[in-house]
């Protein structure tokens, strides 16, 4: 069985060559058949490895490489969570490349897109497969590295170029971190196992204060990885990739590998006390994004703040204990916003790729497929039964709940309910009303867009029944919180926002433009739309105090200590020079006066010292 795992990592790096090459040497849309081929041969092989391994894990070790005794190890650890999590890299990764064959029809280099998309998925795979933080690291980096190409890939676009940089540089800013952490990890407690790690916390054979510095610094790196508060702003630039890498990134990839990360480590962070960290930082976030997503237009960036508030409240099940819930809403989310985000995709590419969902209306009229697969999506997205997303976000806020902090319950409460009031604000702006110009010239979306979108809405409807095995399949023994009049209060305001939203966008008997005229009004929804400004004090910070005062002053040293001890060290061996050339006269007089005192000076020393 190891190796049909490493067989399931390979296969994805060398399709991408595969593609690559045959798209690159021959009719250059024969990467895509590659591409699909390798996509469902890795899914196929991920679904072979579920099917049979029992209850043990698949673990396989060695040495990568050796400098006398210091060894860098390597290996795989193959469990229900890490199968979980290839199934969802490998499966959603499969319906995106099979989508992408109509969205990207007008590509010029296919084979390059390809070859940057298998490469993402076998990341993400081998992120899931390795056994211990410096393999997870590697993959990490290819994973950030595949994002920065793939964000980019129209990069004779100043913004697309300017929205990779600003993610490569906000999540390696968050990686340096967790480096720093993962050394900690190596020299204080001797290893990187993520098995030897956890068994040391259960054993208590550390200082919870030293678990809690190691914990903090990888946790940093999550929170990069997964647009958490503060490093979110990298996730709204990120929409100026192809639609079908924003898929990709916010559903099946990228931003699943921070939660994962903090799942795999749960003893770890748990011993060390800093699930109370994790917990706050995704309350605050989820809040962060969800009054975010009420005040944007582009739909792209509403549903990049959904991608940030659910993983959000997956940090936020995890920081209150319940790995189970975090794990399984990351599943359903995987699925629910995969079909979002390639819905959009389908309407941006039949309005001749026009993003602002206020200058479209009515396509129900024109794509009315695409429109009530989007509602699926929205109705996931928002946790109304008997959709997958209710369950496991109902689950959430009551394990929240059941933890007893009134701050963390509050904003995860309010976060969660909030997505049924942006949810279909976007849904009746897009299409209902009356048409557009933009809307009347669309047309269904292509049937190969089409059927990864059913496959994506059935497997919202049908995963709730057989929710159970899942979750006994991932975890042997979990306690599944329910309060009745929590679920009824938490329907009751969304049945609430619900309506509010329906008179406003649907009915449109009530008009928001006072208020939006009103300078309170105006300055409010500013403020949520600029996801509370945290890009721009970023921005600030970045200005004044590392370039306006830490990076002057090593300008400073730079300058007049380093370049000046180098530039000092010349001038002094040239005006040494200057004044030694001048007893060079060529008079052979002058020469046998220096010989002669040159000679006594030697006796006198001898003689006398």
């Amino acid at each position: 069985m190891e190796k049909v795992v490493y067989l399931t990592i390979g296969i994805f790096f060398l399709g991408s060559i595969l593609a690559f090459l045959v798209g690159k040497f021959t009719e250059r849309w024969n990467s895509f058949w590659v591409a699909a081929a390798t996509g469902l041969l890795g899914f196929i092989l991920s679904c072979y490895i579920a099917l049979n391994m029992g209850e043990e894990p698949i673990v396989h070790r060695f040495t990568w490489f050796q400098f006398g005794s210091f060894k860098v190890p390597f290996g795989i650890f193959v469990d229900h969570l890490s199968i979980i999590m290839a199934l969802i890299a490998t499966g959603i990764g499969f319906l995106d490349i099979v989508f992408s064959k109509g969205y990207m029809e007008e590509d010029e280099s296919p084979h390059r897109y390809y070859f940057e998309k298998l490469f993402f998925i076998g990341s993400m795979v081998g992120l899931v497969f390795v056994s211990n933080l410096v393999g997870l690291y590697i993959f990490w980096e290819g994973v950030g590295l595949c994002s920065y190409l793939l964000i980019g890939y129209w990069y004779w676009k100043k913004s697309a170029a300017e929205a990779a940089l600003k993610a490569f540089v906000m999540t390696r800013f968050g990686d340096v971190f967790m480096l720093a952490g993962i050394i900690v990890a190596w020299v204080l407690l001797g290893t990187i196992n993520f098995q030897e790690l956890n068994a040391l916390a259960l054993a208590g054979a550390f200082s919870v204060k030293l678990g809690l510095l190691i914990s903090i610094l990888i946790f940093i790196g999550a929170v990069g990885k997964s647009a958490q508060f503060p490093l979110f702003p990298w996730l709204l630039d990120a929409m100026e990739g192809p639609t079908t890498v924003s898929a990709l990134i916010h559903a099946a990839t990228m931003v699943n590998a921070g939660v994962y990360l903090v799942a795999r480590m749960f003893p770890f962070f748990d011993y060390s006390h800093a699930l109370i960290v994790v917990a706050f930082i995704g309350a605050i976030s989820a809040f962060i994004a969800a009054t975010g997503a009420l005040a944007h237009t582009e739909i792209k960036k509403i549903l990049a703040f959904s991608t940030m508030e659910h993983l959000a409240l997956m940090f936020v099940a995890l920081g209150v204990g319940s790995a189970a819930a975090g794990i399984f809403h990351l599943m359903n989310h995987a699925i629910f916003k995969a079909l979002l985000f390639l819905a959009a995709g389908a309407v941006i590419h039949m309005t001749h790729h026009q993003k602002d969902a206020f200058k479209l209306g009515g396509l129900m009229k024109y794509m009315p497929q695409t429109a009530f697969l989007f509602l699926v999506g929205i109705l996931a997205l928002a946790g109304v039964p008997p959709f997958n997303g209710f369950f496991s976000k109902d689950w959430i806020l009551a394990a929240t709940y059941a933890y007893g902090n009134p701050v963390i319950f509050g904003l995860t409460f309010v976060a969660a309910v909030l997505c049924i009031a942006y949810g279909f604000r976007l849904w009746f702006v897009v299409f209902t009303g009356e048409p557009s110009e933009y809307s009347k010239h669309a047309r269904e979306a292509y049937p190969v867009m089409l059927v990864p979108l059913y496959v994506l809405a059935f497997m919202t409807i049908a995963i709730p029944f057989f929710k159970e095995k899942i979750i006994h399949w991932l975890f042997s023994e979990v306690h599944e919180p329910f309060y009745l009049d929590l679920l009824v209060a938490t329907l009751t305001v969304m049945f609430v926002l619900f309506g509010i939203v329906f008179l406003i966008y649907y009915k449109r008997v009530i008009s928001t433009a006072k208020f939006l005229a009103h300078p309170l009004g105006k300055g409010i929804n500013e403020f949520l739309y600029n996801g509370w400004y945290v890009d721009a004090a970023i921005k600030w910070i970045c200005r004044s105090v590392f370039y306006g005062s830490i990076a002057k002053a090593v300008e400073w040293v730079d300058i007049h200590v380093v370049d000046g001890a180098v530039n000092g060290t010349a001038k002094l061996s040239l005006a040494c020079w200057d004044r030694c050339r001048k007893i060079q006269t060529g008079d052979v007089i002058d020469y046998l006066t220096y010989f002669v005192a040159g000679v006594i000076a030697i006796v006198l020393i001898i003689l006398f010292v």
